[in-house]
């Protein structure tokens, strides 16, 4: 069984594997910062000069956070345990207590929220022996020192994960829409092969001259889908220009191709200016129902196509006069829809005489 990663946890997997120069750098900023000013601290609280252990304490608080992004879990341990021996040896508050706070912003964003949760509830009961105010001020000082910069973390982690989560989105709709695009211009191309394939093999002998047309009708759809083909390969590789090729004015060459495969069409297009966007969904939504026509109907059948615009709307119907059957929705109709309902329209297939696709896209205001 394939097992899927998103991005989001295939970043946190490889975050897992070194400790990043950001880290560092935290850590080294929180180590001058606390081996310079808690002197002048101490001077302010009136308290005596601190020793040697006072400092080793205090550089292994900023050295727990050399770690915040590979292991959250001992960046909390290793500073809360180095504060909590500092304050309990009665050295006066001072700037190690900022590593406390970059280690709770820390867990809560690379840990799970229970953990930062519980990492917050252990570090503030760790600071409480040593206190020595009133109880009211230990929970303002735990809500500012020690909540505040973990929901601060908790608020960053999501907005990343949101971040990820709309990148996917457009990745996966890109994936989607290519996918569909290659869909529709390579199955009708290969469906008009096959078709004329089969009429060139039941004339060759009899009607060279037809079985030559049939041929070269094969050799200008081969030519065709392969260059939708390079074209959607080209908007992969971000090549590609800007403004899709295809328009309503190419619905008669559509048309004409059918016919060549053996299926009369008749084409009604209204006159109308629409962005590029419509003209291709509308073009191949045509493409995809006659294709399906073409592979489905019995031999005799004709289709018509007829693009208007009604109250607001471009409407794409096209139908054909088969005798009605039961059918199961698959790729061709699903991604017809799809395109259909990307611009805000609507799609409805089947019918009581014959089959029918009716797709209404509202026009652009």
């Amino acid at each position: 069984m394939k097992i899927r990663t998103s991005a989001y946890a295939r970043g946190r997997m490889v975050g897992t594997m070194r400790i990043t120069w950001q880290d560092v750098a935290v850590a080294a900023a929180l180590l001058v910062f606390g081996l310079g000013g808690t002197r002048f601290a101490a001077r302010l609280q009136g308290a005596e000069s601190l020793d040697v252990l006072a400092y080793l304490l205090i550089t292994l608080a900023a050295a727990g956070l050399l770690f915040r992004s590979v292991r959250p879990l001992w960046t909390v341990g290793v500073t809360v345990v180095a504060i909590s021996a500092y304050l309990a040896q009665g050295y006066p508050f001072g700037p190690i207590l900022v590593s406390g706070v970059a280690a709770m912003y820390a867990v809560a964003v690379y840990a799970r929220i229970e953990i930062a949760a519980a990492s917050a509830i252990v570090y503030a009961l760790a600071i409480l022996p040593w206190w020595n105010d009133s109880t009211t001020s230990w929970i303002t000082w735990s809500a500012g020192w020690i909540l505040l910069p973990a929901a601060a973390g908790v608020l960053m982690r999501l907005r990343r994960k949101s971040v990820v989560d709309v990148r996917e989105r457009v990745v996966i709709s890109e994936r989607l829409r290519l996918a569909q695009e290659v869909h529709d211009v390579v199955g009708h191309g290969l469906s008009v092969i096959a078709m004329q394939a089969g009429v060139a093999l039941y004339v060759l002998d009899r009607d060279p001259a037809k079985a030559r047309a049939s041929l070269e009708a094969i050799r200008d759809t081969a030519k065709e889908a392969l260059d939708g083909l390079r074209s959607e390969l080209d908007t992969l590789r971000g090549s590609a220009p800007l403004t899709p090729a295809i328009t309503l004015a190419d619905l008669p060459a559509l048309a004409s191709r059918m016919r060549e495969a053996g299926l009369e069409v008749s084409v009604e297009v209204e006159d109308v200016d629409l962005p590029a966007g419509h003209q291709l969904a509308v073009y191949r939504i045509v493409q995809e129902s006659l294709t399906n026509v073409l592979r489905h109907a019995s031999p005799g059948v004709t289709a018509s196509v007829r693009v208007y615009t009604v109250r607001g709307d471009v409407v794409a119907h096209v139908s054909d006069t088969g005798t009605p059957t039961a059918f199961t929705e698959g790729h061709g109709i699903t991604g017809m829809r799809s395109r259909a309902e990307a611009l805000g329209g609507t799609l409805d297939a089947g019918g009581a005489h014959g089959f029918s696709v009716i797709a209404r896209i509202p026009l652009p205001s």
